[in-house]
């Protein structure tokens, strides 16, 4: 009975540390995703030079690193060690070679605890060493400890590296998707003889373009300049009638616009976390009309006096605001971004509501685009 009591509080006091060593397999995913911060260039400075610890993403699965000495005689670059995490199933392996150790073999460790205190790696059957910590603190240091044994005497090194921000980079981004745009139409617009005002209907369009985007250096703040093709369309109902000296004409719309526009956007992107896969951004657009043509219903008929390109003006003034998450769906890094923004246009671009009077008073109806988009980018520098 009192052996039972002593093992019954051995395993008590352990079961702690057996808890907060076990990685499970739903873990392995937001886990995954938090090392993904590791990306990028960590430096250290020593005697003996500067010390840098480099990252970076090689696939949806896979980090790829190195850690290398600049000596500061000849500044010449020394590898003292190749590095990269491997997620696996339901597992993560850190898989070092370092140079003049273990014959230059690959040696895997395990990650087994992911808690607060960081990341530990470990494999009992290397000696030297047989676990290795990693340990973000914030987003501008990391910390790299390892565990090891020569002989009977244990070995702790700790290093202690910051982040070195990269400068400014660029992308050149391709995009295309799909868009939903309506007509809005606010102030006074004329009525038909049953006192009805216009009516304005969604319809679906598309959006192809091409950008520039520039990363600032902490990877927080980025700036979009966007060439876009965008095909907007847009239905209306409406009817009124126009008295010129002792002209009469009847205007009669019930049918769908089929606008297409080019859009100029300067688009800031802001990430909550340096390098995050989610994004917020917003900015303005101008843009110009390049062709329009309607479908149904239009009185008077299309002629060269009257035609439903007519009843746009050329130039619209706008902003933009949406979110963007980073995707990849293949084992290639293409810088995979799908979006989902909104449009609203700040510019009267009525052309057809304006001709029924002269009177300024009774002529302050506003028309302008607005509209949601769904779409997927990536960056052509990557492939």
């Amino acid at each position: 009975m009192r052996l039972f009591r002593i093992i019954a509080c051995l395993f008590l006091g352990f079961l702690p540390v057996f808890a907060s060593a076990q990685v499970f397999a739903e873990d392995i995913k937001p886990i995954w995703r938090e090392l993904r911060a590791l990306n990028g260039t960590w430096f250290m400075p020593t005697d003996r030079g500067d010390r840098l610890d480099i990252w970076s993403i090689a696939n949806d699965s896979t980090l790829a690193g190195k850690t290398v000495r600049i000596k500061p005689e000849t500044g010449d670059t020394v590898t003292l060690e190749l590095h990269r995490m491997e997620k696996r199933d339901t597992s993560i392996y850190l898989v070092t070679i370092a140079r003049g150790q273990n014959k230059t073999e690959p040696v895997r460790f395990l990650l087994t605890i992911a808690d607060y205190d960081g990341y530990t790696f470990e494999n009992r059957e290397n000696d030297d060493p047989y676990k290795i910590k990693y340990r973000l603190l914030g987003n501008r240091e990391l910390q790299l400890v390892t565990e090891g044994q020569k002989g009977s005497r244990p070995v702790t090194n700790e290093y202690v590296f910051e982040r070195e921000f990269s400068p400014s980079t660029m992308e050149f981004r391709l995009r295309g998707g799909i868009n939903a745009h309506n007509l809005r139409g606010t102030g006074f617009l004329p009525k038909d003889d049953f006192g009805n005002a216009p009516k304005f209907n969604w319809k679906p369009g598309w959006e192809i373009g091409t950008g520039l985007t520039f990363k600032g250096r902490g990877g927080f703040i980025s700036v979009n300049v966007e060439l876009n093709l965008v095909g907007r369309f847009a239905q209306a109902v409406s009817a009124f009638t126009v008295i010129k000296d002792t002209s009469i004409t009847e205007y009669q719309r019930n049918l769908t616009y089929n606008t297409t526009w080019i859009n100029l956007a300067f688009v800031p992107e802001i990430t909550l976390r340096r390098e995050g896969r989610f994004s917020f951004l917003a900015g303005p657009y101008v843009g110009r009309l390049i062709g329009s043509r309607g479908r149904g219903i239009q009185k008077p008929e299309e002629n060269k006096l009257f035609k439903a390109n007519k009843d746009f003006k050329k130039t619209e003034i706008g902003l933009i605001a949406g979110m963007q998450l980073k995707v990849n769906f293949g084992k290639k890094d293409i810088g995979g971004i799908i979006g989902l923004r909104a449009n609203l246009g700040l510019n009267d671009i009525d052309n057809l509501y304006r001709r029924y009077s002269d009177n300024a008073a009774l002529s302050n109806g506003r028309i302008s685009f607005y509209g949601a988009a769904l779409y997927y980018s990536m960056n052509l520098l990557k492939l």
